[in-house]
């Protein structure tokens, strides 16, 4: 058997959160790639940084697809760390199923044990899609519901702005009474 070429894809959503995310993801797939006896392409290492999975209109994402999509594949495998990386849309992840199985690229993402090339994979991926995508709804509903609180307790809530001290007399908050 030839040895499985593999990419590997990685992101992050918040330029609050750590980016050494992105190289915490790439070791989890290279020392999966290394266990199987696999080849990382380090010319393949697509990610992108501070981009919510909610949307396809991200740049490494679309570099990889295009690749993994190209007549002459460069790669037959890509590691994600888990299927949240990849997206949060139900729709999203069962069409990039399609498209990579129709492509002959296998997709693992590597903490949840998901292979494409399971005969469980398509019931494993939307199940997994399912999570995904309920749980950034209910992230989005207590964000906001945090964020209320803050400004309901006079305290400021744009992006970056402390909440240590409350900026001066109260105002009302939109949908307060």
């Amino acid at each position: 058997m030839k040895e499985l070429r593999c990419a590997i894809y990685a992101r992050f959503s918040s330029d609050r959160q750590n980016p050494t995310s992105i190289s915490d993801q790439i070791r989890k797939c290279r020392d999966y790639a290394t266990r199987h006896g696999w080849l990382v392409l380090d010319d393949h290492i697509y990610s992108d940084e501070a981009i919510v999975a909610t949307t396809m209109a991200r740049e490494g994402l679309q570099r990889l697809l295009e690749t993994a999509s190209a007549s002459e594949r460069a790669f037959d495998c890509i590691l994600i760390d888990d299927t949240s990386r990849l997206t949060r849309k139900l729709a999203d992840a069962l069409n990039l199923y399609e498209k990579l199985t129709f492509a002959g690229v296998r997709l693992v993402a590597v903490s949840q044990g998901v292979d494409s090339d399971s005969a469980q994979a398509e019931l494993l991926i939307g199940v997994h899609g399912l999570i995904d995508a309920v749980y950034w709804r209910e992230l989005a509903e207590k964000t906001h519901r945090g964020m209320q609180g803050l400004a309901l307790r006079g305290f400021h809530t744009e992006a970056g702005a402390s909440a240590i001290h409350p900026p001066g007399p109260r105002t009302a908050v939109s949908g307060s009474k």
